[in-house]
């Protein structure tokens, strides 16, 4: 039977605000999940080197072997366990990384818990595979923190994959210590595998703490799978560069499924990738405090509009406000029913780009990217707050 796939929300939405750009349509965009910031540049240099000498051929399938030990370098030092090069998967973005992962364990029928909200390609790719998305609710009360006891309650005999993402997009909620510990505990006892979607790693504000559950939890080595990337941690969207790991039997069906569909990713930026990983390890966290500066600029401006509630992200570069007090105004005779309208009526009226709830799973809410500069920031809130405030 032929499947139908829903495209990525916010992909649509990036190609309308190009769309209207190109004629002349003044938009600031909160959309698109993208820092504001140039590529490393070591990435650059690496690239034009391998530009210069011919570095151009296919290379094997899963990634040059500099890229994956250095990747498997940095994933052990992380978690404290050892990965080897053959554990490592070279992917074209962390979205094929967790489709290749996802595809080599997953058989039609199983299921798979994914805490709601969630990113729209992971529920999408499961329902591609044939297998059922499971939703684990969360609330903007909680801090969008799971609740151990509810995911037990979700295990069946047909779970196969909980996938985490942390910091957490689209909420930029952050895993705490204590719902770590508890997820731990129902991975172990129900012995299922975890897939952690960890694209925007080093991307956490203090007080808040990243943890590392492999470091923390040992013990789960042979349930874990993990789908990182270069685009956020390294400002490398446009570049393709993600990677998968895991335990070497998951990790050999995974690249077999790459082989037969992909082959390889783009050489040049694996060069990239590499020297980016190598020469500046710790680009990201040079960028935490013009974040934190503003995240705060933003929830000052989003704390002034009255009816609006919105989570203190703990990572990631994303603010995800309620606006369910606004549902049901009307502009111009129109009655905004959903965030979906509130999200057209912000960029038809006020040249405002953000991202509906319902592609999260989460009607009543908006995603916002407050990694832009700092101009369009302020100028992109006085939009939201006038546009808010002018509903009826």
């Amino acid at each position: 039977m032929t499947r139908s796939p829903k495209p990525s929300g916010t992909m649509s939405l990036h190609a309308e605000v190009a769309r209207l750009k190109a004629t002349g349509v003044d938009i600031i965009s909160f959309a698109v999940g993208e820092l504001d910031v140039n590529s490393p540049d070591s990435a650059k240099r690496a690239a034009i080197k391998a530009i210069d000498e011919n570095f151009t051929r296919y290379t094997v399938s899963d990634g040059i072997a500099e890229l994956r030990q250095e990747i498997a370098r940095s994933l052990s030092a992380e978690t404290g366990q050892n990965f080897a090069m053959e554990q490592i998967i070279v992917s074209n973005g962390s979205k094929q990384a967790s489709f290749n992962l996802l595809a080599a364990v997953l058989n039609r029928g199983d299921e798979v818990i994914i805490p709601s909200p969630y990113f729209p390609s992971h529920l999408r790719q499961v329902e591609l595979l044939g297998a059922t998305p499971v939703l684990l609710e969360t609330a903007l009360s909680d801090d969008f923190q799971i609740k151990p006891d509810l995911l037990k309650s979700l295990v069946t005999d047909k779970t196969k994959v909980l996938l985490l993402n942390s910091p957490h997009n689209p909420t930029g909620a952050v895993y705490t210590l204590e719902t770590l510990s508890g997820v731990a505990e129902i991975v172990k006892e129900k012995d299922i595998l975890l897939l952690s979607d960890e694209v925007y790693l080093g991307l956490v504000f203090p007080p808040a703490e990243e943890h590392s559950m492999l470091k923390l939890f040992p013990e789960l080595k042979s349930n874990f799978l993990i789908a990182g990337g270069f685009s956020k941690s390294f400002a490398m969207t446009g570049w393709r560069v993600g990677f998968a790991a895991g335990p070497l039997e998951i990790i050999e069906a995974a690249g077999i499924i790459q082989s037969n569909t992909t082959t390889n990713v783009c050489s040049i930026s694996q060069k990239a990738a590499l020297a980016a990983l190598q020469e500046e390890p710790d680009f990201v966290k040079k960028l935490l405090p013009e974040l934190i500066s503003k995240r705060d600029t933003a929830l000052k401006i989003l704390n002034s509009i009255n009816g609006l509630e919105c989570l203190v992200p703990s990572g990631a570069f994303y603010l995800f406000p309620l606006i369910t007090k606004f549902l049901g105004k009307t502009y111009d005779g129109n009655k905004v029913e959903t965030s979906q309208d509130i999200a057209s009526y912000l960029l038809r009226k006020h040249g405002l780009a953000v991202v509906p709830g319902e592609s999260f799973g989460a009607p009543g809410f908006i995603r916002l990217n407050f990694s832009i500069c700092q101009t369009d920031l302020q100028k992109g809130l006085k939009r939201l707050k006038d546009g808010l405030e002018q509903l009826q």
